[in-house]
């Protein structure tokens, strides 16, 4: 077995996690467009599309490991960590659930399982053991803030043309607690975005540093290149 092999096969894995996380969540919920509008299903449906990309890619024996590939690559990993720090740090303590349906389908639990904690795992595994190391720039933080910051304004955009999420342990209109202006005023959000955001790009910068500090180092498998 090649190392090509094991990382099709992993990234694969990958791919099924993200699409079982996605589709356990989108048969039980009696909204599929305010579940979809949710930042962690996006992140997750984002993470699965690169990676059905780069499956495609490698598996026609494509040269795509390029700037814009690191880029992309480091932008949806960050993105799927965030909605995993996100949910175990600030979300899953106030009891946050994405659905009404929470307490009632078992296998709700599953799906809130894959989409925050074993899909943003299995992304993460999937860089230490096959990325390249050492071609991540100390200004790519930055760029990466992208995809929050849209999320920000597709949130605020959808519930101003009638778009509402579920309440429970969130806000009805804007999805999350820390973007809701009516409930703790627009410092309170402004505060805790500027605090997501510079949490965003410290975890971002570390997540640079390791990968400068591993250039040059790979994951052996032992088996024939």
């Amino acid at each position: 077995m090649t190392r090509r092999t094991i990382e099709i096969s992993y990234k694969i894995v990958v791919i099924f996690s993200l699409c079982l996380g996605i589709f356990l969540n989108l048969i039980n919920t009696s909204s599929r467009k305010a579940l979809m509008s949710y930042y962690t299903l996006q992140s997750n449906l984002i993470c699965l599309i690169a990676f059905v990309i780069i499956v495609v890619l490698k598996l026609r024996k494509k040269k795509y490991k390029n700037e814009i590939y690191f880029l992309v690559k480091g932008a949806v990993t960050i993105a799927i960590v965030i909605t995993a720090v996100v949910y175990h740090v600030a979300l899953a303590p106030n009891n946050f659930v994405m659905d009404s349906l929470q307490n009632s389908i078992a296998n709700k639990v599953l799906a809130d399982t894959f989409v925050h904690t074993i899909s943003p795992i299995l992304v993460v595994i999937d860089y230490f053991l096959f990325d390249e190391k050492g071609n991540m720039k100390y200004y790519y933080p930055i760029i990466w803030l992208i995809i929050p910051l849209n999320y920000v304004v597709y949130v605020y955009t959808y519930s101003n043309f009638g778009g509402r999420f579920y309440s429970i342990g969130g806000s009805k209109k804007f999805a999350y607690f820390f973007l809701d202006y009516t409930k703790i005023g627009c410092k309170g959000v402004a505060t805790w975005l500027l605090f997501i955001a510079l949490a965003i790009l410290a975890i971002s910068e570390v997540f640079v540093l390791i990968d400068r500090k591993l250039k040059g180092k790979k994951v052996k498998f032992k088996f024939k290149k």
